[in-house]
Formats: structure tokens, sequence, C-alpha cells
């Protein structure tokens, strides 16, 4: 009768056969480790600049209970863009089946990740002011839009009172400039007035993308009037509104302005937009203790420690 192998056992010789197969698959884009623990392979393959790096550290009961431990590697890859690849990888973990082809092939669809950046273009002067200058232009614009506003016998008709709209501080990363604007509102006319004052100053009107998000609570109904609009940043809108959502913020709409600054950010991008949201809601007092308590429990769910 045969004797069965422990789970050690199993968990090493699959090991062994996967390595074996990347290596086969991969040839010399895949670098074993003499211990035979670890494995590094390049995406897309070693000559190209930029390359990412995966490197695995595989575990004693990998695959039959422990996930490999990966790292990326790529001084073009923010310290963001590298944690939201790592969470990806984790999230594709099933005990029992081994993962790391499925890792690899999953970062080479990845273009955005490792294709070489674009050639800053000659952009136009006011993508490149800086933060303290386009504040005071902004400043200057709501002081205009006062001025409009009292010379006008009906300034509520086509837009929204601009006393109403508080606009966060611009910051910059990597040449792309992110802005924050809220206001109070208890129905979606109040979210279309709010947009329409916005863009009414030129810089607003003129920026890459307007992502925007907004809850109302119906009380009557007791129920929630909620959307979103991505305004060309695929995917922004919805990741704001669950922002909203987590945070229980309430009869509020949110818009977060981007000018694009000619250096593609990937997936950062969404970091940065719900930053420039989450730190106007701070500064005007909608986040309380539970709301951000529930935020951060969101966050850490899932995590493997």
């Amino acid at each position: 009768m045969p004797v069965a192998c422990d789970a050690t056992d199993e968990d090493k010789q699959q090991q062994q056969d996967e390595l074996s197969a990347l290596k086969a698959i991969y040839g010399g884009d895949c670098v074993i480790g003499a211990d035979h623990t670890t494995c590094q392979v390049f995406i897309p393959d070693l000559s190209h600049k930029p390359h990412v790096c995966l490197t695995v550290h595989l575990p004693p009961a990998y695959p039959s209970s422990a996930p490999p431990i990966p790292e990326i590697h790529g001084p073009h890859l923010s310290n963001d863009v590298r944690a939201w690849i790592v969470r990806e990888l984790e999230n594709q973990f099933t005990p029992g089946e081994v993962v790391l082809y499925t890792w690899t092939e999953w970062l080479k669809e990845q273009q955005h990740l490792w294709a070489p950046a674009p050639e800053p273009e000659h952009l136009p002067s006011d993508l490149v002011e800086s933060d303290a200058e386009l504040a005071a232009q902004l400043q200057q614009a709501d002081l205009d839009a006062h001025q409009k506003a009292g010379a006008s016998q009906h300034p509520g008709e086509l837009g929204m009172n601009e006393d109403l709209i508080i606009h966060g501080e611009p910051f910059t990363e990597h040449k792309s400039t992110f802005q924050a604007h809220l206001a109070p509102v208890t129905s979606p006319e109040d979210v279309e007035k709010c947009m329409t004052t916005l863009l009414q100053h030129n810089k607003i009107r003129n920026a890459t993308h307007n992502i925007l998000a907004y809850r109302i609570y119906v009380k009557d109904r007791d129920a929630w009037l909620q959307d979103y609009d991505d305004d060309g940043e695929d995917a922004a809108g919805g990741r704001l509104l669950h922002l909203l959502q987590i945070l229980d913020v309430k009869d509020t709409v949110v818009v977060v302005t981007r000018w694009y600054g000619g250096v593609k950010l990937g997936p950062a991008r969404f970091t940065h937009i719900n930053n420039a949201a989450r730190m106007l809601l701070e500064k005007c007092g909608q986040l309380n203790s539970e709301s951000c308590h529930a935020a951060d429990s969101k966050k850490k769910k899932g995590k493997r420690h």
C-alpha cells in the first residue's frame, strides 16, 4: 500500500513543478532562486525599458493554504501603484491552486504598467502653473462671479449661488493637478445648477475631467438619490460615489477637477481623486469618527496578515 505524502511534500512538489513550467515558458525572463523558494519574472521582458519585475517568495505551505508573497519592483512605479498591484495579485489566490502563471499573465495584460511614458508635449502655460497661481485665479473668478450675480436680478436661475460652493486646495502629482469642490444639494436639479456654476470658471470648464458624485437622502421615502459622472475618466465617478457611501455623506455633491499634465498616472489617479474629495469633506466637517472608522474598516477588510 503506497504511503500518502503529507501536505508539505505535496506543496514542495507542486512548487517545483510550477517553477519548472514558468522557466520553460518564459526562459531568460524568469530567474529561479538557488533555494527554489523564490523566483523573478520580468514583465513584459527583461530587455524592455521600462519593465516590471515580479519577485515571489514561496512559503512552505504554498499552495495548499498559504499564498505566495509578491513584491513589485520598477523605479517608474509609485508606491500607490505597487501597493495596488500587490492587492490585486493577492485577491487572485485560491488555496490549493498554483497561481504564479496567472499572476504573470495578468501583469502582462496591464500594459499601462510598463508601457513607455509618452513624450511630454508643449502644454499650455495654464496647465503647468503652480498651485498658488491656480488657487489665486479661482479666487479671482469667484469674485468676478459674485459681481455678476450682484448685477443680476435673478442670480440663481441658471446656476447655484457661489457662496454655497466650497473649493478645496489644489495639489499637483506628476504634473496633474487635482482640486475638489462641494456644495449642499437636495435634488438632481441642484446638482445641475452646481455644475453650471462651476463650468462658468474658464479654468474648470477647460479642465481635462470634472468627476462628479452626489448623494441625497429623501426622508419621506426613506431612500437615497445618488449618481455619478466619470466625465471621460473611466471608473473614477463610481469610485468617488463609493467613497461618499462609505463615509456616509449626505445631501452633498462633490466634483473633483483634474488638469492632465502629460504624464500618465495609471491607477494612482483614483487615489488622488478620492484624496482630494476626502480632504475637502474633512475640512468642511462632513466626516465624523464613525464614518471614518467604517471607511478604514472596509479598507482593511480582507487583508492578510
